[in-house]
């Protein structure tokens, strides 16, 4: 196997200029408020021409949001199908991570940035957005999971709807996720798929059991 070839000069430079104008976006949103940030202000505190913004990001909101993969990676993608793990939501929730406002080498943007983000109506609803553009692929994808663990007599358009409602949940699940603690409060320590769980054993009723019948067709008490 093949290493990942390590990023040059210039990658570094370019990666550690576009992480100072993140930290600035995000500093300055948390500090005036979303309205009150301008290009110019994160410039100004990124030390950075309005162009080498503009390079980098097309608009303030993308800044703030971050940088992250337009498509799911390959081998997370080969990982989770290969996978005979029970937890489905948990395996789909790794998966997706890497689409999400990241930076696993400066949590502490990371948790400004989801502090901003679940504040923000606009900023959640363009987050929401980035995984409604990937639903066909995740459909696909969570089919060929479900087809691969399917249970006796399961029909394949059995198997194809089970995949596109649990694709619709994701986005719900994603958001619960973001909205949790990330400054340090005490969050749940239940969870996604707990969670999940317990709430669908309420919304769902549990099997009745089937009646006996009398001989003449009444029902037995």
């Amino acid at each position: 196997m093949i290493a990942p070839k390590e990023p040059g000069p210039r990658q570094r430079k370019q990666a550690a200029t576009a992480l100072t104008i993140e930290r600035s976006a995000v500093a300055l949103v948390l500090e005036h408020g979303l309205e009150a940030v301008t290009v110019d202000m994160i410039c100004a505190a990124s030390h950075v021409s309005q162009r080498t913004f503009f390079n980098y990001y097309g608009t303030k909101d993308a800044a703030i949001l971050g940088t992250v993969p337009a498509s799911l990676n390959e081998q997370k993608v080969r990982e989770f199908l290969a996978s005979d793990s029970p937890d489905l939501l948990g395996d789909l929730l790794d998966l997706l991570a890497a689409l999400l406002p990241g930076g696993a080498t400066d949590p502490e943007l990371v948790a400004t940035r989801m502090k901003i983000i679940t504040q923000t109506p606009s900023l959640m609803q363009k987050e929401m957005e980035r995984l409604s553009a990937i639903h066909d692929d995740v459909c696909g994808i969570l089919y060929l999971r479900l087809r691969r663990h399917a249970q006796p007599g399961e029909t394949e358009d059995a198997i194809r709807q089970q995949s596109t409602l649990i694709a619709h949940l994701i986005p719900g699940v994603v958001r619960f996720k973001f909205e949790q603690p990330h400054d340090g409060a005490i969050a749940s320590e239940v969870g996604p798929t707990s969670l999940l769980k317990s709430a669908l054993k309420k919304l769902i009723p549990p099997d009745r059991p089937a009646q006996s019948s009398t001989d003449d067709g009444s029902e037995k008490r």
